[in-house]
């Protein structure tokens, strides 16, 4: 079963329309296709403002009311994630009829560490993974989202710390079975300076040794990407163990089979 939910439309910081988007997955034979444009709490300039909700639940509605050729249609969205403003998204994402939640950690305090590389090359490179995870780990334990979305995302531009990452993995790995949330395999990081999947090999081995869930999304913002090396990551999940990925309708999970 070819699942993609990590998705982004024109009405974020995607290019494409719903429909472009849907016909890609029709064209690759995918069973389903959820829509995840960005959401945030605080204004950012490439999330859909809070006030404009309306009209991407009513985009999403239109498309599982159309001629969708079999795919089923999934009403996401991809929310950063605030350590302060928790009781702010809950609000939000309660306001919404969706089918799953991603949380996303994309800033360190005011810092967009995934678009903003200018202070990379000045900074405690180890502190700032540090922070990462810790901002991670709290967006799982927050209960918020269904879904972790890129969860080691602070290897984007190719800059590591200079200890293993092993233990913080293994950490992240816990706390993400504890606080039973699934994990996406999302392989856009291989189209970037990382040039490998979130998350990596290594980290997936953890999550497979706790027997953490997961699904599969491509973070495509334009309708060429959908379902991008799905063949590659559903082989490394088989080879993991992995028999079946998260499937999500009304923020309830239920396993298929890949």
């Amino acid at each position: 079963m070819l699942i993609d939910y990590h998705t982004h439309t024109f009405l974020s910081d995607g290019r494409d329309t719903h429909e472009q988007i849907l016909q890609s997955a029709i064209f690759r034979g995918f069973s389903e296709i959820g829509f995840s444009d960005h959401v945030s709490v605080k204004p950012i300039d490439w999330a859909l403002p809070v006030d404009r909700i309306d009209d991407m639940v009513s985009r999403v509605r239109a498309l599982k009311d159309a001629d969708t050729k079999g795919v089923s249609v999934k009403l996401g969205v991809e929310m950063d994630y605030f350590p302060d403003m928790e009781k702010s998204i809950q609000q939000v994402l309660q306001s919404m009829p969706l089918d799953y939640a991603i949380g996303s950690v994309h800033f360190i305090d005011d810092w967009n560490f995934d678009s903003d590389i200018a202070p990379y090359d000045a900074m405690d490179i180890d502190r700032f993974y540090q922070q990462y995870f810790r901002l991670v780990q709290q967006s799982a334990k927050s209960k918020l989202f269904d879904i972790i979305g890129h969860c080691d995302l602070a290897k984007k531009f190719a800059y590591y710390p200079s200890f293993n990452l092993d233990e913080l993995y293994d950490q992240t790995a816990k706390v993400f079975k504890e606080s039973d949330v699934v994990i996406e395999v999302n392989t856009s990081g291989k189209i970037k300076p990382c040039e490998e999947f979130y998350p990596s090999a290594q980290f997936l081995e953890r999550l497979a040794h706790y027997k953490v869930p997961v699904t599969l999304g491509s973070d495509a913002h334009v309708e060429q990407n959908v379902g991008q090396f799905f063949d590659v990551a559903i082989s490394a999940l088989k080879a993991l163990g992995y028999k079946e990925i998260a499937s999500f309708s009304q923020r309830k999970r239920k396993m298929v089979s890949i």
